[in-house]
């Protein structure tokens, strides 16, 4: 039998990760899909069997989650010419 040191709480998956305790709750409640669902609870609290989170920092997407891609324009974008101004047509008189 393991015992309690087969176990992560919060704190402990933050320590791991180098995040904060609230970063860990936010990703829970969002739902990431790299980061497991807790094996159960202890106190009321989250905890993970150390074998659920193996490879969990090979898994992990860095950034903020849920947080949009920034926008990057198609490379074929660069190869449109750019000629300057926009040319003002003024028209004069009706044809009517």
């Amino acid at each position: 039998m393991r015992g309690l040191d087969d176990l992560y709480d919060i704190a402990r998956l933050a320590d791991r990760l180098g995040v904060e305790h609230a970063t860990i709750r936010v990703w829970l409640s969002r739902k990431v899909p790299w980061l497991p669902q807790p094996d159960g609870r202890l106190n009321g609290g989250a905890v993970w069997r150390a074998t659920t989170l193996e490879g969990i920092e090979m898994r992990r997407e860095r950034g903020r989650p849920g947080r949009k891609p920034r926008f990057v324009p198609d490379p074929s974008a660069a190869d449109v010419p750019r000629t300057g101004m926009i040319p003002v047509v003024v028209v004069t008189g009706s044809s009517n």
